[in-house]
């Protein structure tokens, strides 16, 4: 857990070391960034702010409020939508209405006389009023628009006219339509001043201005704009948006380089929209009156037509007045199913009371007629006399038998009395049906009386139905058309200007130097901050002893400063540079780590080639020898050797040789410039290497040497690409591995250092080859000591 918190702590120190060394990053991009945002400072349009608020109304004013008390069309009133007024207020149909009532139609344009624009034209400022020309366009006819045209002013009155563009627009302003592109347009003409001039392309007149900017410019042009870019360019700029959430006051911003154009637009679109409002209420206003007066001549001449009809039909029929009679005969036929509905309700009472007794239920809980509303004089005295009679019965219950013969003498009554109500209830019922067939008889001749009215008395009637809804319908509209007319006479908009366009910002609001140059500045330090970050992220080298021990735990023995291609031996050749200082430090390191112990025979090796591991084999072996002791140096490295970059040597003997030939010892071993020090080169390049090193010679071999040197160093091939390393091992008492200064990927270790935690390689040593002092943070201390070497 501690190893993997320290992995991700950040060393600040390391980095500001690295940042250091690559000063001269920081300071080009910091000139190259202020120098970009020189340009963009001095070539930027100065954009300013300019504000206007107008208040929203409530829309129940004018002819839309005739429209309400019409209800022709029962639309309810919804109210206002501030969106909906935003996005009216910012299309593109109402900023071409309020460009049309300005005279935007040229823009004047000046290149400043400034250094920059010596490479190309870069500061280029528009102008209005100061200007030292005013272009009058004939808007009668077609014009070039939307391309450059340069003026230059000559003597005598005149001036020179040039004009250069591709896929130019030939415009119509009459109706603002492109009539044609023209592919390429290029032609210089010198015209006189004042005067008018027209072709099939051009036709407006220069004439000089009054109020002349005096400063110096390196040229000046103007562009005829097309209503189109006219619309485009202040519809990007404008912007709309309620003050706060839910009111009606919009706040309308623009953004320009000429205050006196911005303004100027802003006012005259606010003009516009409440211009355009009330002339679309004057217009559903036109509308509806126009609407009701198509209606009521309609309605004059239905009406004419009815009413003459109708006198038509009394005359030629001689009808009189027929409603007494009608409304008679339906009174008549309302009270006959009043009747009707009553006596069948009796009849159904009846029919219940006999279903009662005669399914024998008995009538004691029966509704008496009296109660139920029938009107029968017999009928309601036998229901009292029958429950008189049972109410006796039930106090001789109390203390009489059954055979008690008051009890059988009141039973009988009873019994009696049930025969007669229910005699009664049957005659009730005859009477009731005959009733009913009356009533049924007298109605069918009421109903057969009504259907009996002669065809043109309801034609009569029809006709005047008809009158009457015509007239009513004329009256309605005759009083909806003063009031639609008094509302077209009195309308107003509810929409009002409530402040007016002003400058809303005290300087530009896109160019402010300070901040762009600290902006820059920053942007110029962050850039090569990030690609130092970025590359030092992205390289998976050794960057020194603390990317070792993250990924590995092998001891580390010590470095190897780097140093020229032409040091190869500059153990010897150069005893006091950093490099020599360098072995000088690990053997000393080495000595003392194996101070106790009686090593002989010390394996370099690494994980690929190119990581200078022959190199450090052959300094090592010389600085052990300048120390006093016999050293012989090995190759085995037989695919690829490269002692002849060193020694003076001959390779038709060597290694190879002893081993696969049996030559002597004595006729393999060479001699060197350097005292106490040997070398057995490789010898002839054989077919099979790792042959050769498993034969028995190569253990004799180590046995002999071990007799004649205090040290055997065995330069040995790189252990990432081939097998002979493992077979050396088990003749090697000490091995070093050799890492490359950013250039050894650090997932070469990964082989190392499963045998070194399978505990197969015995005292296992890491060296970190042509370390580079001035770039590693870790060593950085070394940096001025090692100039006392060089």
């Amino acid at each position: 857990m501690k190893k993997n918190t320290k992995e991700h702590e950040i060393d600040l120190k390391s980095w500001l070391f690295k940042f250091k060394a690559k000063w001269y990053l920081f300071l080009l991009f910091a000139i190259v960034s202020l120098a970009v945002a020189y340009v963009y400072v001095k070539s930027s349009e100065r954009l300013y702010k300019f504000s206007a608020t107008i208040l929203l109304g409530d829309q129940h004013t004018g002819s839309k409020k005739a429209q309400e008390l019409l209800n022709l069309l029962e639309v309810q009133n919804k109210g206002i939508k501030v969106e909906d007024e935003i996005g009216l207020i910012k299309s593109t149909e109402m900023i071409r209405k309020a460009m049309l009532r300005l005279d935007f139609n040229v823009s004047y344009y000046k290149v400043s006389d400034h250094w920059l624009n010596s490479i190309t034209d870069i500061i280029v400022e528009e102008q209005y009023e100061s200007a030292p020309y005013t272009i009058k366009l004939d808007t009668n006819a077609h014009q070039l628009v939307d391309v450059p045209m340069t003026v230059r002013m000559l003597p005598g009155n005149k001036y020179e006219l040039t004009v250069k563009g591709k896929d130019v627009a030939h415009y119509n302003f009459k109706n603002h339509t492109v009539k044609e592109y023209l592919p390429e347009v290029e032609f210089t003409k010198v015209l006189p001043v004042g005067k008018p001039y027209k072709d099939k392309y051009l036709s407006f007149t220069l004439e000089p201005s009054k109020n002349v900017d005096v400063a110096p410019a390196k040229e000046h042009y103007f562009i005829i704009n097309s209503l189109d870019s006219q619309v485009s360019q202040h519809q990007a700029h404008l912007e709309v948006s309620p003050i706060e959430r839910e009111a009606r006051v919009l706040w309308l911003v623009s953004k320009g380089s000429i205050p006196e154009k911005e303004i100027l637009f802003l006012n005259t679109l606010m003009d516009t929209y409440v211009a355009n409002d009330l002339q679309e209420k004057n217009q559903n206003g036109r509308k509806t009156l126009e609407f009701i007066e198509n209606e009521l001549a309609m309605l004059t001449d239905s009406l004419r037509q009815s009413k003459q009809a109708l006198s038509s039909f009394r005359s030629a029929n001689r009808i009189a007045n027929i409603d007494v009679q009608s409304n008679i005969n339906y009174e008549k036929l309302s009270q006959l199913e009043i009747e009707r509905a009553q006596i069948t309700t009796d009849k159904i009472y009846y029919q219940n009371i006999l279903e009662q007794i005669q399914n024998g239920d008995g009538i004691a809980q029966s509704v008496s007629p009296t109660v139920a509303g029938i009107q029968n004089p017999n009928l309601n005295n036998l229901f009292l006399e029958l429950s008189e009679l049972n109410k006796q019965k039930a106090g001789y219950e109390v203390n009489a038998t059954q055979k008690n013969q008051l009890l059988q003498v009141l039973e009988g009554k009873i019994a009696s009395t049930k025969s007669s109500i229910i005699a009664n209830l049957k005659n009730l019922i005859r009477s009731a049906d005959i009733s009913l067939k009356d009533v049924d008889r007298r109605m069918n001749q009421i109903e057969t009386s009504l259907a009996k009215i002669p065809e043109n008395e309801r034609r009569l009637m029809d006709l005047q139905s008809q009158a009457e809804f015509i007239n009513k319908r004329y009256d309605f509209l005759l009083e909806k058309r003063a009031e639609a007319a008094i509302a077209l006479a009195t309308n107003t908009t509810d929409k009002k200007i409530v402040d007016h366009a002003a400058l809303a910002s005290v300087g530009p609001i896109n160019v402010k130097p300070k901040m762009i140059y600290m902006l820059a500045l920053l942007i110029g330090l962050a850039i090569p901050a990030g690609l130092i970050v970025l590359i030092s992220n992205v390289d998976n080298t050794i960057q020194g002893k603390n990317d070792l021990n993250a990924i590995t735990s092998i001891p580390f023995l010590g470095v190897v400063a780097h140093g020229s291609k032409s040091d190869k031996l500059a153990v010897k050749n150069n005893p006091r540079s950093a490099i020599a200082e360098s072995f000088r430090s690990i053997r000393i390191n080495l000595q003392y780590l194996l101070s106790e112990s009686s090593f002989k025979v010390v394996g370099v090796t690494s994980s690929i080639s190119g990581e200078g591991k022959t190199f450090c084999s052959v300094n090592l072996s010389s600085e052990l020898a300048m120390s006093g002791k016999r050293v012989v140096l090995i190759e085995s490295d037989m695919r690829k050797p490269t002692f002849g970059k060193y020694f003076n040597t001959n390779n038709a003997a060597g290694l190879s040789s002893f081993l696969m030939q049996g030559l002597p010892l004595e006729e393999v071993i060479q001699s060197t410039e350097i005292e106490n020090l040997d070398i057995i080169p490789c010898g002839p390049i054989p077919e099979n290497a790792i042959r050769l090193l498993e034969l028995p010679k190569m253990r004799e071999l180590i046995e002999k040497l071990k007799e004649q040197y205090d040290y055997i160093v065995v330069d040995t091939p790189p252990i990432g690409f081939v097998s002979e390393y493992f077979i050396l091992m088990k003749h090697l008492d000490t091995n070093l591995y050799v890492v490359k200064h950013k250039y050894t990927d650090k997932g070469m270790l990964g082989q190392i250092n499963e045998l070194y935690a399978a505990k197969k390689i015995k005292n296992l040593y890491m060296i970190i080859n042509d370390l580079d002092y001035s770039n590693t943070y870790e060593y950085g201390y070394k940096k001025k000591a090692s100039y006392y070497y060089v």
